[in-house]
């Protein structure tokens, strides 16, 4: 039977959630006063970092504030007067980061400072292993720390300058509580021994960003993509890659060329003039007049031109290969790995997804399931289902339990 290791208690903020003194933040706006900023950093043991980044009119994350904690201090850095690039000596440096939710931030720093850390430490990863489902940074403040964080502004505008008072405290908050949390997670998991598994899974998202999207496979991520054939296709994969291409070029965001509504609409009719073009769904007639809309039909008139051999469509592949026999046995599985981390008080998306369940079922050996703590909790039972050595039984009481199989051979998950 599966092993039942000691289920997290609800997490319960130790402090009454009245407000507390907030450390003072310094604003770091000069080359020079950054400089001496990053010769502390990179004599401390561990920092706290996040980041404010706009992208919704550009291709690229527009960088707009760097907030870092460690010690007693907290400060804001200005990469509007600065060059944030020399902060790749703290990042390079033997020293821990923690962050919130960390992708985009690395992603922003990756570019800016052409490194990621060295150590990295996620508390919204962190969170999961405690039964948390990806809580915010204010969430998770006030439910181990039993801080609330004052509300700020989602839509603010992080270039604007100078920032007010309370867009600055706002933004300060995001850093200044990550290490007092990392400190209670580290209790938390450490008295569940899950602290390494966290640690593991930390190390997982130290990864740089994959390189920019290829042109080519730009059609690919367009929904509705798996359902256009032929000809359609084809004028699809030119139209999208001609945007990509643009928008790359403009530094401006994809839709901002061509909206998905209107490719989908022009890759189904294929206008072979701009006229034809004007009254499609989805395409605005004053954005494709003159050359605009000539480049439009050009790219078109190139899709009815390709073979249907010249596409590539491996993106499109509909996840691993599961043999027919074992089909049935996905959201069997499935709902058994649901019974497990209820049990566990683990994130049911951190422990395993379906695209997980179906990688180990159709014997991927780089399965996320095949090796370390998830081989331990689940990954390990499923291979017993699938040798025959155990089954699954409903207990009204407890739900699906694996259970040893009689005469199944030698029980592998006790």
């Amino acid at each position: 039977m599966a092993r039942r290791r000691a289920r997290p208690q609800r997490a319960r903020a130790p402090r009454d959630g009245a407000p507390r003194e907030r450390p003072q933040h310094e604003w770091i706006d000069s080359q020079a006063a950054l400089e001496t900023l990053v010769t502390d950093l990179v004599a401390a043991d561990c920092i706290a970092v996040d980041t404010e980044f706009h992208r919704e009119r550009s291709y690229r994350p527009q960088l707009a504030l760097v907030q870092i904690a460690f010690d007693d201090r907290v400060a804001l850095v200005d990469p509007t007067t600065t060059d944030v690039a020399v902060l790749r000596a703290a990042l390079d440096a033997d020293v821990l980061v923690v962050m919130h939710a960390c992708a985009q931030d690395i992603e922003v720093l990756s570019q800016e400072c052409g490194a990621i850390p060295s150590k990295l430490f996620d508390t919204q990863v962190a969170a999961g292993f405690l039964g948390m489902s990806t809580p915010s940074l204010a969430a998770l403040v006030d439910r181990l720390l039993g801080v609330r964080l004052s509300k700020g502004d989602r839509l603010t505008d992080w270039f604007e300058r100078p920032l007010r008072a309370a867009q600055q405290r706002y933004a300060a908050d995001d850093a200044a509580y990550l290490i007092e949390l990392y400190d209670e997670l580290r209790t938390r998991l450490r008295a569940l021994n899950r602290w390494q598994w966290a640690l593991d899974e930390c190390e997982q998202w130290r990864r740089p960003p994959g390189p920019p999207p290829e042109p080519t496979q730009a059609w690919t991520r367009i929904k509705g993509a798996r359902q256009l054939r032929g000809p359609q296709r084809a004028v699809a994969y030119q139209l999208a890659a001609w945007r990509e291409r643009t928008a790359s070029e403009r530094d401006i965001p994809v839709r901002f060329v061509l909206s998905d509504m209107a490719l989908l609409s022009i890759a189904q009719r294929r206008p072979r003039s701009i006229s034809e073009l004007q009254g499609l769904r989805g395409v605005d007639g004053n954005q494709f007049r003159g050359r605009a809309g000539d480049r439009v039909i050009a790219e078109v008139a190139r899709g009815l031109d390709m073979a249907s051999g010249d596409i590539p469509s491996g993106a499109l592949s509909a996840g691993p290969n599961v043999d027919a026999a074992l089909q049935p046995a996905v959201p069997l599985v499935g709902a058994w790995v649901d019974e497990v981390a209820r049990g566990e008080g683990i994130d049911r998306s951190l422990l395993a997804t379906r695209s997980d369940i179906a990688a180990l079922l159709a014997g991927d050996p780089a399965s996320r399931l095949s090796t370390g703590w998830r081989a331990e909790v689940v990954g390990d039972g499923i291979r017993s289902l699938l040798a025959g050595e155990a089954a699954l039984a409903f207990d009204p009481a407890s739900g699906l339990q694996l259970e040893p199989r009689p005469g199944g051979g030698p029980q592998r998950c006790e």
